[in-house]
């Protein structure tokens, strides 16, 4: 129902989103992991915060992305929690 080229970039977006992000995460989450034990876990809250930024801004884009493209077409792109299939952490999913 999509053309390619309008999924190709709708998915480059998401990914620029993620790619623009995700380094910031990792640096802040590696700081908080060195300084855990002297900040009794303090030292990991702006990890969940700036986690909770970015499944915002995705959420976001993906709204924007139905409202532009995909609701005309019936479609209907969402962020969803679920368990991962090889461990018991838990992931987000583009539906």
């Amino acid at each position: 129902q999509v053309a390619p080229e309008e999924f190709k970039t709708s998915i480059g977006r998401v990914n620029a989103c993620l790619r623009k992000n995700l380094p910031v995460n990792v640096k802040w989450l590696l700081c908080g992991c060195l300084c855990c034990c002297c900040t009794l876990g303090c030292s990991l809250w702006p990890v969940v915060c700036l986690n909770k930024r970015t499944r915002r801004s995705i959420q976001k884009l993906l709204e924007w992305e139905n409202n532009r493209l995909y609701h005309k077409l019936g479609l209907h792109w969402k962020l969803s929690k679920r368990k991962c299939e090889t461990s018991n952490m838990m992931e987000y999913v583009s539906i």
